[in-house]
């Protein structure tokens, strides 16, 4: 499998339904993830600080912090560690309004099933290839 073990993901969502279920989603794949959450921007920064995810997931609408100010402090101290947020907001405009360069990569809610799995292997392996 592209995907070693260990590699720690963090999730940041507000919505515990949804947190829940990409978590689980990411424990069915068998694919030895560490996976830690954080359901506000503020704990997502902190938790990620302890932890040092290789991937964080991050919602954009975000008690006390939002996803675009938390990925912009997590990318400061880790810059390798990819951003992927993950929207509702899914039109390539709405998308335009948060780019920036602490954001890799951009997933609808919608999508978690066809392509959580592909982009995080991307970034892994994007990772290995600098190596």
């Amino acid at each position: 499998m592209l995907i070693s073990m260990k590699t720690k993901i963090l999730i940041v969502e507000d919505n515990q339904d949804f947190r829940n279920m990409v978590k689980c989603y990411l424990e069915k794949q068998n694919l030895g993830f560490e996976i830690h959450e954080a359901a506000t921007g503020l704990l997502g920064v902190e938790k990620a600080l302890q932890e040092r995810p290789k991937i964080v997931l991050m919602d954009i609408r975000l008690p006390f912090l939002n996803g675009i100010e938390a990925s912009s402090q997590i990318k400061k101290v880790f810059p390798d560690c990819k951003i992927i947020i993950l929207t509702m907001f899914e039109s390539p405009r709405e998308r335009e309004v948060f780019k920036n360069d602490n954001i890799d990569d951009y997933l609808g809610k919608s999508e978690v099933y066809d392509k959580l799995i592909p982009t995080i292997q991307k970034y892994l392996m994007e990772g290995r290839n600098e190596n």
